[in-house]
């Protein structure tokens, strides 16, 4: 059945390619949008033939369901402008949400511009980034956002007033059925040596201290307050945890890592073992900053 947008779609298509823990069962159609008008023409396609939808970036803390998704799946990532306006403030960055952030991040540093190059070891996309208020190093991606334009649950295309929408720890009001189009930040000028230097800290930090050479989500749960929650796994003894391929990193207890075929179900199975077992030893219960597609069906 196919859908007429200008787009690329993809039918019948396994999501463990499009995820970073490499696992997940099949959606019935993958699609890539090539502007904003194409969006809106694949959403009224969808909702007209009664599939339902959700919106993806790169994949980076979702697991998909080992039987798949009845949704098509919508990703933004072909939709990747840039543009750049001087204020009395700094310099305004206008970016569409299917940007990865990492890209944005050195296209600002070519332009001498800081403000988030704390934020340079983070993977995803712009729009992912903002609907879990991505974070790191004390700085989270909201303190930065200034304008922002988004696809409502009615199919309307908004740009709600910052000071009208809300933005907690690793959470925001970007829920299912809403998708970040863009967004605009407020930089500042600043040495570009001094810019690098800041993302190659970033980066080495990330290289020290987080698992490389394995699929994984990125981190599995939100801190509690100012406790990591590395050291609440820990505290449990519960790092090197197996469960079938999925393992619980030794390098970083809040990363599960996935040793070669793992299974959503494996990772699902992990995660709440962790999640009573800390609950048992310290009375604390751990919250995921990942999240479970198609397991509540």
């Amino acid at each position: 059945m196919g859908l007429p947008i200008r787009g690329r779609v993809m039918e019948d298509v396994p999501m463990r390619r499009y995820t970073s823990m490499k696992t997940g069962g099949r959606v019935p159609f993958l699609i890539y949008p090539c502007d904003e008008q194409d969006l809106l023409s694949a959403v009224a396609a969808l909702k007209d033939r009664g599939i339902p939808y959700r919106f993806l970036g790169n994949g980076t803390n979702v697991i998909v369901h080992d039987q798949g998704l009845r949704e098509a799946i919508i990703r933004l990532t072909q939709i990747s402008r840039l543009r750049y306006r001087k204020v009395d403030e700094g310099v305004l960055a206008q970016v569409s949400a299917g940007m990865s952030l990492r890209r944005f991040i050195k296209e600002c540093e070519k332009r001498g511009l800081a403000g988030l190059e704390r934020l340079f070891s983070i993977p995803g996309t712009i729009g992912g980034a903002i609907k879990m208020n991505a974070g790191s190093f004390g700085l989270s991606i909201s303190e930065r956002l200034k304008e922002l334009r988004i696809l409502d649950r009615e199919g309307l295309i908004t740009e709600p007033p910052r000071e009208r929408v809300w933005f907690g720890y690793r959470s925001s009001f970007v829920r299912e059925g809403v998708c970040v189009l863009g967004a605009v930040f407020l930089l500042k000028e600043e040495d570009r040596a001094k810019i690098r230097q800041q993302m190659e800290m970033v980066l080495k930090e990330r290289r020290d201290r987080h698992p490389v050479g394995f699929p994984t989500a990125g981190s599995v749960f939100k801190n509690v307050g100012d406790t990591p929650a590395w050291k609440l796994i820990e505290k449990a003894g519960l790092r090197g945890l197996r469960i079938g391929d999925a393992c619980i990193s030794e390098k970083h207890a809040n990363f599960i890592i996935n040793l070669g075929s793992a299974s959503a179900w494996d990772i699902k199975r992990l995660v709440e073992t962790i999640k009573r077992e800390v609950f048992e030893k310290t009375g604390i219960m751990l919250q995921e900053e990942i999240e479970f597609w198609g397991f509540d069906e």
